[in-house]
């Protein structure tokens, strides 16, 4: 018998700015979906809005930002990822587990002690 080995992750979804807010709940919900088929369960979805892109990607200047957390078996990720590409309204994404987090790495790390002043 296999144990899965399951981790936290962040996806951050950058979509293409075609259509409205329900078009853009709609994206959301598949990609909740998507997490959802793999074994994986939603922590929480946060809507960031429209974006300018730093640079153009695929003719688009700006984007619609979604930030997923999740729990999900890395062994899945690969075709987490593989449904994220094959995604046509998807622009870019980045999928992060939680130590990967720079919020996390920070936290993680010891603060140096305060240099005694003389």
């Amino acid at each position: 018998m296999t144990t899965m080995t399951t981790r936290d992750y962040e996806a951050l979804v950058i979509f293409k700015t075609v259509g409205g807010e329900q078009d853009l709940a709609r994206h959301a919900s598949q990609l909740e979906e998507h997490i959802k088929r793999v074994g994986g369960r939603i922590e929480s979805s946060q809507n960031l809005g429209r974006r300018r892109l730093a640079f153009r990607i695929s003719r688009q200047s700006e984007g619609y930002y979604q930030v997923l957390r999740f729990h999900a078996p890395t062994e899945q990720i690969g075709e987490l990822e593989r449904l994220f590409r094959l995604n046509d309204t998807i622009v870019r994404f980045m999928i992060l587990n939680a130590e990967e987090l720079p919020v996390a790495a920070a936290q993680a790390q010891p603060q140096p002690a305060a240099a005694a002043r003389s």
